[in-house]
């Protein structure tokens, strides 16, 4: 069974942890996941949000996007192999 998304909660992380965390997930997703969905709220401070959205950089993100319906959530997308 191929898992297609993961939800990892990075409250109470700095923006550099948040970022260092990810990348470590993003590139140990098995090449079925379609996507990850980080929850970082959105009531203190942007840093670890933008971080998230403009400064991640790996071969496997397609696209990096806000969470539709909560400003707290942001959807990684990955590239399908």
């Amino acid at each position: 069974m191929i898992i297609k998304s993961k939800i990892i909660d990075v409250h109470g992380m700095t923006a550099d942890e948040s970022r260092k965390r990810l990348m470590k997930e993003i590139e140990k997703a098995p090449h079925g996941m379609e996507k990850i969905i980080v929850i970082h709220g959105c009531n203190n401070g942007t840093a670890i949000r933008d971080t998230i959205r403009n400064k991640l950089k790996s071969k496997r993100i397609l696209e990096i996007t806000p969470t539709f319906s909560n400003d707290g959530e942001t959807t990684i997308y990955l590239k399908k192999f």
